[in-house]
Order: C-alpha cells, then sequence, then structure tokens
C-alpha cells in the first residue's frame, strides 16, 4: 500500500522518542516510517488502517505498527466537529539502530527481535492483564533516563510474550514507495470515508484518482491487495459495527445508513468480512 513518507522528530538527548498526541482528532493522512510505533489510545475512537487491514479503534487499546507499515488513525465524525470532545494517545518510536547497529542481535534478545519482525503486519494487543501494560507505557515518560529506557525494554520483553494478539494486516509492505502514489491513494481514502453512506461508483473513485477505470482498478488491487469495492464494504462493514455496538438503530436502519443498498447484501457481505451475522455480533459485543 503507498503513503506518505513521514520523518519522527529525533531527540539527540535520547535514543527513542515518547510523543503525546493531543488534538481535536488524530493525524489522518495515510503514512509511514521506519520506527516501529507502540501507541496506546487513551481518548478517542475511529477507524484504523494498517496495511491491508481495516479496524475500530477505541480508548484503552493498545497496539504496534511495524516498520514502513502504512498506516492512518481516522478519528469519528464527531471529532471533526467544533465542538469535538479531543483525543489523546501516548506513543514510543524507536529503529532498528536507536540502541546501535546490531543491538538486537544480541543473543539475549531473541525473542524480542523475532516479535519485532512478526511485528511488520502490525499487532494489536487484547486482555486480560492489559493494564499491566497500559500503566508502564502511562508511567515512561516520568522516570528518568536510564530507568527510562530499562521501563522500554521491560515493555518490549513483556510485548514479545503476549499471546492474545490480533495481527493488524495480513502481509508486510516493504517495497519502496512514491510519495506521488502515498497523495493519490490518501485521496481515495479520504473520499471513501466522506462519502461511504452513499452509493460510490467506479467512475467517481477513478475521477479522483485522475485515472481510468480499468487502470484505477489495477492500480488499486495492486497498491492495496484488494479490490476497491471489498475495500469500501470492509469500511461500512467497520462503521457498522460501532453502530451495532454503541446505537439502539436496528440492522436494517444501519444497513442503509452505512451505504448498502439492500439488507440480504449488507447481511452477507458482513458474515463475510466478520464471519458472523449483524444479530449475531451484536449479541456479542452487548
Amino acid at each position: 500500500m503507498k503513503a506518505l513518507p513521514f520523518r519522527i522528530p529525533k531527540n539527540t538527548e535520547t535514543s527513542f522518542r515518547i510523543q503525546v498526541d493531543q488534538e481535536p482528532y488524530f493525524y489522518d493522512r495515510l503514512h509511514y516510517h521506519p520506527e516501529w510505533q507502540i501507541t496506546l489510545i487513551e481518548k478517542g475512537s475511529g477507524t484504523l488502517f494498517a496495511g491491508d487491514g481495516i479496524h475500530r479503534f477505541e480508548p484503552g487499546n493498545l497496539f504496534i505498527v511495524g516498520s514502513n507499515l502504512p498506516h492512518l488513525l481516522k478519528s469519528d465524525e464527531l471529532y471533526y466537529q467544533e465542538n469535538s470532545p479531543g483525543t489523546y494517545a501516548l506513543s514510543l518510536f524507536f529503529d532498528e539502530h536507536s540502541f546501535g547497529k546490531g543491538f538486537f542481535d544480541l543473543p539475549e534478545l531473541r525473542q524480542v527481535k523475532d516479535f519485532l519482525i512478526g511485528a511488520s503486519r502490525g499487532v494489536r494487543f487484547l486482555p486480560p492483564d492489559l493494564e499491566v501494560l497500559q500503566e508502564k507505557i502511562r508511567g515512561i515518560e516520568q522516570k528518568t533516563d536510564f530507568a527510562r529506557l530499562l521501563e522500554l525494554f521491560d515493555i518490549l520483553e513483556k510485548l514479545s510474550h503476549w499471546s492474545n494478539v490480533e495481527y493488524l494486516s495480513h502481509s508486510s509492505f516493504t517495497e519502496a514507495q512514491k510519495e506521488s502514489d502515498g497523495n493519490r491513494l490518501n485521496e481515495v481514502f479520504q473520499y471513501t470515508l466522506k462519502h461511504y453512506p452513499v452509493n460510490i461508483s467506479l467512475e467517481e473513485v477513478a475521477n479522483v484518482a485522475n485515472m481510468s477505470i480499468p487502470s484505477f482498478c489495477r492500480y488499486f488491487k495492486l497498491h492495496t491487495r484488494k479490490s476497491y469495492v471489498r475495500f469500501l464494504n470492509e469500511v461500512r462493514i467497520n462503521i457498522a459495527c460501532r453502530l451495532l455496538k454503541e446505537s439502539q438503530q436496528n440492522i436494517s436502519q444501519i444497513c442503509f445508513e452505512v451505504g448498502f443498498q439492500n439488507l440480504s447484501n449488507f447481511n452477507r457481505q458482513f458474515k463475510k468480512v466478520m464471519g458472523m451475522t449483524p444479530s449475531e455480533y451484536r449479541g456479542y459485543v452487548k
């Protein structure tokens, strides 16, 4: 998946970066960077795109984004309003040379290195006992320099042994990327997220990319490893999951609100993506 290269600000006084994001909404352009990114969502909800995966994010979620994995956090619509409740996240950034060349090749770090290689697809860490990791990440900024470094290594060691995880992307994305492709794909993403409730034709979205329909279909599948129709359905179903969990609307209302034209197709596509029907999902999350 093509994306925009993103430069994480370096601090010559520390070997890794601790970043606090506190804004009306999260940075929402598809981007990538060579650093691994461990992020704890404290406040805010929306849709996480990582590689070829689409996921819901909510307060308390903890995940790692692999080196050069394209990703974006698209906040829910309410965060773009004037009275946004605001978002808040804590992130740790480091790369393979942050602690010295060959550091992760040490025999004692074999488990951590294998974990970081697997994290190239992105990983969400799931309960139980997630509170232990959440508190460690919340408290790391208050520690002194050496204690802060030790705490990061302890977090990595615990993450490397975490058994209850969900991969964010089916594949790694490590090929060279052009900024022009990143801009084009980002425009398609933003258009989709804005217009998903209405019927989006291939002609419309191909025009957004400034391409013919056949060229756009080949381009989109090449860079996301899925068709645009499948991507659009996954976006709509991801939003439907939130409504099934948080609202009292019936399934038929949700079906049309997220852009499906008939209930039978909604039920069929929902089961294909989620492995269960909308009514089964509502019973599962309630």
